[in-house]
């Protein structure tokens, strides 16, 4: 499957942040989840896609807000806690080690809002080309709202002329794409030194799909993944597991059997072998 076609189907995820943690207004609300299937195509969906005026309109209120703060903050960015540190942390130490020089490819970004975190958190990069692959509606916006910042391109595909990645990033992402195996080995083919995965539901139950409910109106075919087989499948493209951890947030999942709880959602850190 050809990557743009993919970004046609990807989900905003930094926009599904916002459904994460707003407030339950009935007892059943906290479930986020409902159903195992076999397969992502299984789960039943329903209710509007993402390319709407008003959910474009949502990521373009968000990351203003994000990019608010980040103007108010002084020495210190208030705002880069939790696992929005993870990409500014590896970032930094990538260019120390780069002579200066910096390149990242963000799948499934949004308009930007960890390239925000990430500007507000490195000391001495010299030169930075942070590249965002989305859906069309939202590289439109994004592209508007960094038109004066070269630093920072949109794409709905993967263009031919990139320059050598050192980071391809996924923060929520993987688990939107139905063929995230044919993704991961495309993104691999690129070279990138080095992948990191923030807020990935992976752990230590088999693969199933299931029905994301938690967003007003809509019904959402989302994956859990087996660890293992997304270590093998990293494998398979030349990398290796270098680093691992969980993050503080617990999902209620007490609607399935146990042996499909994911608990916590993960970060994986993979380097090229």
């Amino acid at each position: 499957m050809k990557i743009g076609r993919i970004v046609r189907r990807l989900v905003p995820p930094i926009l599904l942040d916002l459904f994460y943690f707003a407030p339950r207004h009935h007892e059943t609300a906290d479930k986020i989840w409902e159903g195992i299937y076999p397969h992502y195509r299984d789960v039943p969906v329903s209710g509007p896609l993402f390319d709407s005026d008003t959910w474009t309109a949502k990521t373009r209120s968000y990351t203003r807000q994000v990019l608010v703060s980040a103007k108010q903050s002084r020495t210190i960015p208030l705002s880069v806690t939790g696992e929005h540190m993870l990409l500014p942390l590896l970032a930094a130490v990538v260019c120390e080690t780069s002579g200066g020089e910096l390149n990242i490819l963000d799948f499934g970004g949004g308009m930007g809002i960890t390239y925000v975190h990430l500007m507000s958190s490195l000391v001495n990069c010299r030169s930075l080309n942070y590249h965002v692959i989305e859906r069309a509606g939202i590289c439109k916006e994004g592209a508007a709202l960094f038109e004066t910042d070269d630093r920072i391109h949109f794409w709905t595909e993967v263009p031919e002329n990139l320059a050598k990645l050192d980071i391809v990033y996924m923060s929520s992402a993987l688990q939107y794409v139905e063929d995230y195996r044919s993704l991961l080995r495309r993104l691999a083919a690129l070279g990138a030194r080095y992948f990191l995965f923030v807020k990935l539901s992976a752990g230590d139950f088999p693969t199933y799909a299931t029905a994301q409910k938690n967003v007003p109106g809509t019904t959402l075919p989302y994956w859990f993944l087996n660890i293992d087989e997304l270590v093998e499948v990293m494998a398979e493209s030349g990398y290796s597991l270098r680093y691992k951890s969980a993050l503080d947030q617990e999902y209620d999942q007490s609607n399935f059997p146990s042996k499909y709880r994911l608990g916590r959602a993960c970060n994986l850190l993979f380097s090229k072998i």
